[in-house]
Parts: structure tokens; C-alpha cells; sequence
């Protein structure tokens, strides 16, 4: 079994997914497309353009899997009609069979609202193999999805599975049945343990209407992943994010996706690739994106011994050549202080003052969001705000993650 958790969610949203029940006959997206793929067997072909309503930036984690189903809670930042949901192999060594996919609206912990829990078909099938370094999409989901709605997806793994891809730090209850198939059950009886990781399932999507615009992707780490939070709490700084642009004229309402991974660096792999070699993975292959936040670098000063910031400006120019090949709009934020963190040095002080510096005035970025000034402590710069401080001098408290949400221009994204 994965690494239990013992924690349950205390909270849900109960929010009604519309529609008939009947699978749509189109055929999964490729991973790189931003629209369906036409629709087979001789149909005209249908293009709807697809926006990113939530993901997680997935690595090789330690679990091991088998034999039972997986209950995973997840909260999409966008609603509406034709979702699909993409599961992941990209760190597996073998491939991997999915059976019996139910995608629902939670009511309670690992319980269902009662009438929503559907089937998820690939290519019309209800069993799925992906092979190791590789990823598939879902056929269309019946009926639409309400934005911000918690979503209960379930997968049945019959043999067991060693090499897991996923997510560690999900900051949300993952459910974990005893051996057999409960997938299509709305009852969360039969789950019996829990963790707090995120298996497979790395994206969702929708098909655009005239209120969604596209996708904006939160680029970075442990800040980013939400450390600081309580499980089950949706508070991170993207969970802000999406909540204000809910209210948003239709013309700034987008997709929030979250691609923090915790420890995660900018210039070299440590924990999760680097951020240079899973920018296009993780952040301009989401359907829809239209802009990408680059909140990251904060562990390659902390962890690192730099003398000049050469290296990490480097780093930041590559992502945005990238980005803008892409027609890609990339906005930087300014690092966050860290002062007294255990690593914490002047030397490492000044790196990150003179990064800040770049950041602000070099011109390289389409947009500034200055990260840096929303949170630190106006009398001592070097440190957070006290108010906006989680007690390790690092982490930001959810006072800290809602001004991180609040610092952003939606005009710029």
C-alpha cells in the first residue's frame, strides 16, 4: 500500500455536474494539442479548442500500488462541457493498465454526490494500457464541470505497480481502497487508507467557451506547491488566484494551473527535473496556456554558492525563448525573502537582492509581479512580513499565500 496519511477531509463541495450519461465519440487529445482530435469513422471533424482547468507536475515518487482503487481529489479551477483527464506514465519503467476510470463531484471525504460518478472511456474502451514514458488522454466526459468544483477521480489498478508516477506533496487526502474494484461506487466505504500523494492522473481539461480565455500556469516550487498549508485546505496562493479571477470580467477569466514542485530548482535536477528541462512538459504543453508565472530559483540560492547571478539570468532568458516560440506571455516574480531559513547567508542575501533587481528592470519579461515587495517586513526586507511568515522563514502562513494572489495584475495575464 502507498504511505498512509492519517488525516481525513473534513470538507466538500457539493456542486452538481449536468448532462447526459452517454460517452461522446471522440477520439483523446495528444498530449501537445489544444483541441479535440477529429472525431472517427467518417464524422466531419470537430475542433474545440481545450483550456487547462487543473494539473500537477508530476516526478517518479515512492509508492507502490496494486490490486485495488484510487480515490483522488482535485478542484478545478474552470468549468464546462467536453472535460478529459489525462493520465501519466512519464517516470514508469513498465507500463501500466488502468480499468474501470469514474470521474464524480465529492460529497464527503471519499464519498461521492450521489448521481454523479461517471465513467471515463479511451478511445471507448474502459481499460487503458500506457506504456512507460508516456501519457493519454480520456475520450470527452459527459455533461459539464462547475469551476471550482471538487472532483473525485477513481482508478482501478489491477496488477501492481511498483514505478509510480505522481505527485508527493498533493496537500490533499488521497483514498485508497482495500483489494478490488470500487470505482463506480459513490460510497467511500471500501477505502480504507489514505495517503497524501497524487497517483497518475496529472491533468484536466475543458473545452473553451466564451467565459474562459485560456490558462495561466504557476511555474516554481515548494511556495508554489502550497507548503505551509493544512491538507484539504485549497490555500494555495493559485487556489487564491483562482478564487479572484471567479469574480473577473469573462475576458479575464482563465484556468489557474498549478506546477510547483517542493525543492524543486530552476538550473539543475534535484527534487523533480530541473526547471529548465520540465518547462515545456509541465508548463507551454498545457492546452490553453496563454501565460506562464515564473516564481522560481529561491533553492538554487539557498542550496547553491553563487557569486553572481549570471547563471540563474541565463536560466530565466532560456524559459522565456521558449515561451515566446510558443507565442507564450511569461511573467516573473520576484523571490520572496528567507532570512533566517537554516541556510540563509549574506552572500546569499545579496545574490537574491541583485536577482530581484534583474528581474524588475532587465525588460526580458512580458510583466513583473513583484512577489518580493508584497510579502517581506517593511522595516527589515531581508525577512517576511511576520503576519506573512508560516515559522520557518521560508514557507509563506495563508495570510502570506493570499498576498502572493493579490499581488497579481490580472491585466498582465
Amino acid at each position: 500500500m502507498a504511505r498512509p496519511a492519517h488525516r481525513l477531509t473534513i470538507a466538500a463541495l457539493a456542486l452538481a455536474v449536468s448532462g447526459a450519461t452517454a460517452a461522446l465519440p471522440t477520439a483523446p487529445v495528444h498530449a501537445e494539442s489544444l483541441t479535440a482530435a477529429p472525431r472517427p469513422e467518417g464524422d466531419s471533424p470537430v475542433r474545440r479548442p481545450l483550456v487547462g482547468a487543473w494539473t500537477t507536475s508530476t516526478d517518479r515518487i515512492t509508492a507502490a500500488l496494486g490490486g485495488q482503487t484510487v480515490r483522488m481529489v482535485v478542484r478545478a479551477s474552470v468549468g464546462g462541457a467536453g472535460a478529459r483527464l489525462r493520465l501519466s506514465n512519464v517516470f514508469g519503467e513498465a507500463p501500466v493498465t488502468f480499468e474501470n476510470v469514474h470521474v464524480g463531484v465529492q460529497a464527503y471525504g471519499a464519498e461521492i454526490l450521489a448521481g454523479t460518478n461517471r465513467p471515463v472511456t479511451f478511445r471507448k474502451r474502459a481499460t487503458v494500457r500506457v506504456p512507460p514514458g508516456q501519457a493519454v488522454w480520456s475520450d470527452p466526459i459527459p455533461g459539464r464541470i462547475a469551476g471550482g468544483s471538487a472532483l473525485v477521480v477513481s482508478l482501478h489498478l489491477p496488477g501492481t505497480v511498483m514505478g509510480v508516477t505522481g505527485h508527493e506533496r498533493a496537500y490533499s487526502t488521497t483514498y485508497l481502497s482495500d483489494p478490488g474494484d470500487h470505482a463506480a461506487e459513490e460510497s467511500g466505504e471500501g477505502f480504507t487508507y489514505t495517503s497524501t500523494q497524487w497517483y497518475f492522473l496529472d491533468r484536466i481539461a475543458v473545452e473553451a467557451g466564451a467565459a474562459t480565455t485560456g490558462s495561466v500556469v504557476a511555474f516554481g516550487d515548494s511556495i508554489t506547491d502550497g507548503a505551509g498549508q493544512a491538507v484539504d485546505a485549497n490555500r494555495r496562493w493559485t487556489d487564491y488566484l483562482r478564487q479572484r479571477l471567479a469574480h473577473q470580467s469573462s475576458s479575464r477569466r482563465m484556468g489557474v494551473l498549478n506546477a510547483g514542485i517542493a525543492g524543486n530548482r530552476l538550473l539543475h535536477s534535484n527534487v523533480g527535473p530541473s526547471g529548465l528541462s520540465r518547462f515545456y512538459r509541465d508548463a507551454l504543453s498545457q492546452p490553453g496556456v496563454r501565460t506562464v508565472v515564473v516564481y522560481e530559483g529561491i533553492n538554487d540560492i539557498a542550496r547553491g554558492d553563487y557569486t553572481s547571478i549570471k547563471q540563474l539570468a541565463y536560466g530565466y532568458k532560456r524559459l522565456i525563448r521558449e515561451a515566446h516560440a510558443r507565442k507564450v506571455k511569461v511573467l516573473g516574480a520576484t523571490l520572496t525573502p528567507f532570512y533566517g531559513w537554516s541556510t540563509w547567508t549574506p552572500e546569499r542575501e545579496e545574490i537574491r537582492q541583485r536577482l530581484n533587481t534583474w528581474i524588475r528592470t532587465s525588460g526580458v519579461f512580458d510583466g513583473v509581479l513583484d512577489f518580493d515587495r508584497a510579502v517581506r517586513d517593511p522595516q527589515f526586507p531581508e525577512q517576511l512580513a511576520v503576519s506573512y511568515d508560516s515559522g520557518d522563514h521560508l514557507h509563506l502562513s495563508d495570510a502570506g499565500r493570499r498576498a502572493l494572489a493579490y499581488a497579481v495584475n490580472p491585466r498582465l495575464l
